[in-house]
């Protein structure tokens, strides 16, 4: 093949080598990177960069200057295309991913793949976790009997009203019941907190974590600690019921849905979309119908205790949600430091 050919090809393939450098350039630069890949991964798309220029370079300087030639033993592995139609499938390989990702809009993940994927309102570490904890637990011994058999030697037999005996326990429930009281209106303590969730041996990890969601006075769901807090708060379900919480994510409902019930919903990646996976908590609101599959919301509510096949999960009765754009990354992701970011 004469230089004049070769550098035809080298031309062709210096535009394609171009094209994905800015197309590459242009993720990185608008932050939509997210919207294909992991944050933990974004480090190799920069290599990955810096390598396109480096054989964008080079290329275009064969298309300039002309190939040297070189022997090698691979014999004909090296040829270039030698007909229009080769030439064509050759390139169209490379030529139809760089269209679609340059002409095609960039579109978050929504209610049609999760509908496809399934949506995890009870996430299966719960279940695991819950499962292993019960196990390791000790049986507890009742003592309803022992205490009653008190009752039978002691003060049972004194007629109602009569005994002053009978009403000085009286006196002292009520004051334990208004000291029990007062109690409930002080504000806990970091011990005390923590005493509430050190108990089911679900690791430091996950009771740090409760630890520092409890103590939000409205506990704040954001994408730092979406899945983490949300497989907390699963856990310690009893614990939080009645806490009052905020999150957004966008709307999805399923068909055996009533009208007041619907999805808040995020997206966890773990490396790309490809393995994208859909978590999120059902919210309940008289008019909860009004708002569209898809959109965005912002939701502040309560939480409440439901069983469902034998586990606790929390429902969240709304009282406020309003509409809110789609964040530059809408995934979300699992967190070693989700406790010290809440």
């Amino acid at each position: 093949m004469n230089q004049t050919s070769l550098k035809r090809h080298y031309f062709v393939r210096s535009i394609i080598l171009a094209g994905f450098t800015l197309l590459l350039a242009y993720l990185i630069l608008s932050e939509k990177l997210s919207h294909y890949l992991a944050p933990r991964l974004h480090m190799f798309s920069y290599v990955t960069l810096g390598i396109l220029v480096i054989l964008t370079v080079v290329s275009i300087r064969q298309a300039i200057v002309g190939a040297n030639a070189y022997d090698c033993d691979c014999e004909d592995v090296h040829k270039m295309p030698r007909s229009p139609w080769s030439s064509l499938i050759v390139y169209g390989l490379f030529v139809l991913p760089l269209a679609m990702g340059l002409f095609m809009p960039d579109k978050i993940l929504g209610s049609a793949v999760a509908e496809k994927k399934g949506i995890t309102l009870l996430s299966n570490d719960v279940r695991k976790l819950a499962e292993v904890a019960v196990a390791t637990d000790e049986p507890q011994v009742d003592e309803p009997e022992k205490d009653s058999a008190d009752n039978d030697n002691g003060d049972a037999a004194a007629p109602d009203g009569q005994s002053e005996e009978a009403t000085e326990p009286a006196t002292q429930g009520e004051s334990e019941h208004v000291a029990s009281e007062a109690s409930k209106d002080a504000p806990e303590g970091d011990e005390q907190i923590r005493k509430r969730f050190d108990t089911d041996g679900f690791g430091d990890f996950y009771t740090n974590l409760a630890v520092s969601l409890y103590k939000q006075p409205v506990i704040e769901l954001d994408e730092k600690v979406f899945l983490d807090g949300l497989t907390t708060m699963e856990l310690y379900a009893k614990e939080f019921a009645g806490k009052e919480m905020e999150t957004l994510g966008f709307v999805y409902r399923q068909s055996d849905f009533s009208n007041q019930q619907f999805v808040v919903a995020r997206f966890s990646v773990s490396c790309c979309t490809a393995d994208a996976s859909v978590f999120g908590i059902l919210v309940e609101k008289p008019d909860g119908n009004k708002w569209a599959k898809d959109s965005w919301v912002k939701v502040r509510g309560k939480l409440e205790l439901r069983k469902v096949d034998g586990f606790d999960m929390l429902v969240l009765k709304a009282n406020h949600v309003e509409p809110v754009k789609a964040p530059k990354d809408p995934y979300v992701y699992y967190s070693y430091d989700a406790a010290s970011n809440s």
